[in-house]
């Protein structure tokens, strides 16, 4: 059977026998994270999980025909989301873990987040051609409206951090384990987000100290997350604009998918300013989706994201980050893998 993960590596490796079929898995692709999306919407998962059902028992509990009901499990058991069980249809196991409404790594949240993006990549050409961001959700000076797109409001602001909470935990324990903090007790995390990487940090560090910073909005969210974590006593969130705002004294800070968001001069004026800031042997800690660094195909996709939603972001790749560094007077830079989605630059004043 072939899986997503099957999916994914035809779609980042040539096919072996010289056919089209890897050309032809990619101009599909659309149809596999639509499929999942509407299943989310019409609740497929949450009845399924009940018990196993039939197409017609499936299409009457959800007021749906058979045919259109029919044709979304099939497309459900091709993705290995749905299994076909005596002669009905139940959640495989990674479905029941990550689709149904309630469970802890729900990710139905952001499946919301990349469906309102699914609108504007139907408008992808216009964004290549124009150069302009479809939703101005990041402007030149930063984000616009703390998090929310245009038109949104603070319900996008709530969506955009729920995607990062997805995101950031395939990569937060893993940054936490690999990240250099021997004799570090004070961190601060510039553009905090969820909150989620102060939190992987923390955990695995028992000494540490962290203060988050980021737009109000975000870092009631954030707030949120931290005392839900249980780490109230060493995780201090505060509200800051972080290009313009002060910050607390420390011994290292992390820039955790930020710089792409910026535009170069930005970019190297706020790792200019962190050299400023840090003590004679802070470090700088900078994550981020780096394609050279990172082992997924996600990372070379990310920079069309941040077209349509950004005037001036772009995936920042280790050598240009390197160079931002560099030039702002850190010396022993390192880089590494972290995970399939990201790579790690650390730097000391």
């Amino acid at each position: 059977m072939t899986t997503t993960q099957d999916l994914d590596t035809q779609a980042g490796q040539a096919s072996p026998d010289g056919d089209s079929s890897r050309v032809h898995t990619i101009l599909t692709a659309y149809l596999q994270s639509k499929a999942v999306f509407a299943a989310l919407d019409l609740g497929v998962f949450e009845a399924l999980e009940k018990s196993p059902r039939t197409v017609a028992e499936l299409a009457d509990e959800l007021g749906l025909e058979k045919r259109p009901t029919r044709a979304l499990l099939v497309a459900l058991k091709g993705l290995d989301l749905v299994r076909a069980e005596n002669g009905g249809y139940r959640n495989s196991d990674e479905a029941s873990r990550y689709l149904v409404a309630g469970r802890p790594e729900y990710m139905g949240g952001f499946a919301a987040h990349q469906n309102s993006h699914f609108g504007h990549f139907s408008r992808l050409d216009e964004a290549v051609r124009t150069n302009t961001s479809l939703n101005q959700r990041v402007l030149k000076q930063g984000y616009r409206d703390q998090g929310a797109a245009a038109g949104e409001g603070r319900e996008g602001t709530g969506r955009l951090i729920q995607a990062m909470r997805v995101s950031s935990r395939l990569q937060a324990g893993k940054l936490a384990a690999a990240v250099p903090l021997a004799g570090v007790r004070r961190v601060v995390d510039l553009g905090c987000g969820s909150g989620d990487y102060s939190i992987a940090l923390a955990s695995h560090h028992p000494e540490l100290r962290v203060t988050a910073l980021d737009y109000p909005a975000v870092t009631d969210l954030a707030r949120a997350n931290v005392r839900e974590a249980g780490l109230e006593d060493r995780i201090e969130v505060r509200p800051a604009d972080i290009m313009a705002d002060a910050w607390p004294e420390t011994d290292a800070v992390l820039l955790s998918h930020v710089l792409d968001g910026y535009g170069p001069e930005r970019a190297a004026h706020l790792v200019k300013r962190i050299h400023a800031h840090l003590p004679d042997g802070g470090r700088l800690l900078v994550h981020s989706h780096m394609p050279a660094l990172a082992t997924g195909l996600f990372p070379a996709m990310f920079g069309l994201i941040l077209l349509v939603n950004t005037e001036e972001g772009e995936v920042r790749d280790v050598d240009e980050i390197r160079a931002w560094v560099e030039g702002a007077g850190f010396r022993d830079i390192a880089t590494r893998n972290v995970s399939q989605l990201s790579g790690l630059l650390t730097a000391t004043k």
